[in-house]
């Protein structure tokens, strides 16, 4: 090895980011530090030459979340790049969000030289192994690269690989494994700055990034992926697996051959099943169900809202503890994707005595094999005989007492809607009961409609209004937003407007010629007042960087109100509990707090038009 470290620096820096671009990364978001110097000038020369679109964010917990949007929104692996001490500490959150929903986002965390570890010198810590099984993969690359592959470029190609969907042994092979987050410490020695030679060699390496990328192809399939390219519905063939797409085309053959015959009717032995479709579920759950004739519980972040069978206030219908007279007739369960808004799904999963099946072409990210009581199934055609025991499709009257109960119960909703609009001041109207959530809904029916109209995403925020929106958005067949997003992984209110910061910021690409395609994605966030004060730092976007196209329509109902929807809100009734779910719970803002300027705080030309709206 030289003595003269700089270029080892560099050289670390610059072998560590020309393997991610090569896998796929497309965007990376750095926040400043010293120790990380040696990245930020290897993804300034990556960016110049066209190969990468940076984005500089000072806040390390708003950097996480907003690389969990570009990498939720675009599929690909993300960077996230910090320098060391407590700065990698604040991507801990994304990190276990990214974990929990199958995104990759590759945390490159600069490090001290491994010989001050354990000594004490200034921002030394215990960095390796911070993200604990978090992580799908982990390298400490203290000396890298390596003379000769060794333990740690092994353990750099399963970040790789994890990163990428690849199997790490053989990268022509895609991977069973679950995506997800991957943590690369990489030790930098200074002096940390290029010299002479290493500045004469950065934009040559750059530009060789480039010069086997098909960008076009790229944008197109970016475009796709978004959402804004020309399509049908929600289940276009172009959107599923190729074995998704066979199956669904030789079944549909098959019905249609059966029709010139002698239709096969229903049997007593047909099974009443329904399909879940959860959070992440994808365009596929809606059409299996529609295609077996089934009825659809599907969640607004599942991708199969607008099925054709996909049933209206489902959660109302199956009642609680899913024992309504129609919730006690099912007979089995095809889950698709992430379960996580409704106790009676809930309580309709953990039925013992239901037989399930979860669909899972792809270990799910959350899943731990064995922890649901469900027959694990791979393939279409298996889920197929699964849900109808070998009959040809779901019982039509089955499916009509569904679609029947939900037009009706729809139309009621409505109903109160329309009287809630009415009013000549909705706002200004007493409330006495903290649990109607009529207004929430005819906010989140709003912004679902105008979504679908003008093909814009849209980001919902957890607690009430996720639920409200569960209830109030359309379905069987009704067209909806381009996209519909939710950190549902661990369903907290973290990172929320950093989350659709990012979300917007995936419609930039990188073109090949120093150049950044594309323009920021459309997309309207919804959320309660506590959601957007937690993140309102994320709206702090430095002058030198790409701007979102984002509108926030935040719900200011005082404070945590799903908990008056819960058994919190019976014992708040309660003068001995009054006070505290009150300040445990709901935490109201003072009544000083203006909300209308601390959004208008952070400036106008940030790319973010925030408005706020009051039951």
């Amino acid at each position: 090895m030289t003595e003269n470290r700089t270029p080892l620096s560099m050289l670390s820096a610059i072998s560590v980011l020309d393997s991610l671009i090569r896998a796929g990364m497309r965007h990376i978001v750095l926040s400043p530090g010293s120790r990380s110097a040696p990245l930020a000038y290897a993804v300034a020369a990556a960016e110049t030459a066209g190969a990468i679109v940076a984005h500089v964010r000072v806040d390390e917990r708003t950097a996480g979340f907003t690389a969990l949007g570009i990498a939720k929104a675009s599929g690909r692996p993300v960077g996230l790049v910090c320098t060391s001490g407590t700065a990698l500490g604040e991507y801990v959150p994304a990190v276990m969000e990214a974990y929990h929903t199958g995104v990759p986002l590759a945390v490159i965390s600069a490090d001290r030289p491994e010989k001050l570890r354990g000594t004490g010198v200034n921002q030394t810590t215990f960095q390796h192994n911070l993200y604990g099984r978090f992580v799908r993969a982990s390298a400490d690359l203290t000396r890298y690269p390596e003379q000769s592959e060794g333990e740690q470029t092994q353990a750099f190609k399963r970040c790789l690989a994890a990163l990428a969907g690849r199997d790490a042994h053989n990268w022509s092979r895609a991977s069973d494994e679950p995506l997800g987050p991957a943590h690369i410490n990489l030790c930098l020695d200074s002096p940390l700055v290029p010299d002479e030679q290493t500045a004469r060699i950065l934009p040559q390496w750059a530009a060789s990034l480039t010069e086997h990328t098909d960008y076009a192809a790229e944008a197109r399939q970016l475009a796709e992926h978004l959402g804004t390219a020309p399509h049908e519905g929600p289940g276009t063939l172009t959107a599923l697996s190729p074995i998704e797409a066979g199956w669904l085309v030789q079944h549909k053959t098959a019905q249609a051959e059966a029709a010139c015959g002698t239709p096969l009717p229903d049997t007593p032995q047909t099974p009443k099943t329904v399909v879940v479709a959860g959070d992440g579920a994808g365009p596929f759950a809606a059409e299996f169900a529609s295609a077996l004739n089934l009825p659809l519980f599907a969640e607004p972040s599942s991708g199969a809202r607008g099925g054709r069978t996909s049933i209206p206030h489902y959660v109302e219908l199956l009642g609680t503890d899913a024992r309504s007279e129609l919730g006690t007739q099912i007979e089995r369960v095809v889950l698709f994707g992430h379960p996580t808004l409704s106790r009676p799904i809930s309580a309709l999963l953990g039925r013992e005595s239901i037989p399930q099946a979860y669909y899972a072409p792809r270990k799910a990210s959350w899943y731990e094999p064995g922890a649901r009581a469900a027959q694990e199934i791979d393939f279409p055609v298996d889920a197929a005989i699964f849900a109808l025991k070998g009959a040809a499709a779901g019982s039509t009257e089955w499916l009509e007492q569904w679609t029947d109960a939900g037009t009706a119960q729809y139309a009621e909703n409505q109903r109160r809607i329309a009287q809630y609009r009415s009013q000549s001041a909705p706002h200004q109207a007493e409330h006495t009961d903290p649990a109607d959530r009529t207004a929430g809904q005819a906010l989140a029916h709003r912004l679902w409609v105008q979504c679908a109209a003008d093909h814009h995403a849209l980001v919902v925020g957890s607690s009430n209004l996720v639920r409200d929106l569960d209830r109030a958005a359309p379905a069987l067949g009704e067209a909806g937003p381009a996209r519909v997003y939710a950190n549902r992984g661990l369903a907290g209110i973290d990172g929320t407007v950093a989350t659709a910061i990012g979300i917007s910021l995936a419609g930039y690409y990188p073109t090949g010629t120093g150049t950044v395609g594309g323009a920021a994605s459309p997309v309207r966030l919804l959320c309660g007042d506590l959601t957007f004060q937690h993140d309102v730092a994320a709206l702090n976007l430095p002058v030198t960087e790409l701007l979102p196209n984002l509108e926030v329509h935040v719900f200011d109902d005082s404070g945590g109100s799903i908990f008056n929807t819960l058994e919190h809100g019976e014992l708040a009734r309660q003068e001995q509990f009054a006070r505290t779910v009150d300040r445990f719970f709901t935490v109201r803002a003072t009544e000083n707090t203006d909300l209308e300027a601390m959004a208008a705080g952070f400036g106008t030309a940030s790319g973010v038009r925030v408005s706020i709206h009051r039951p």
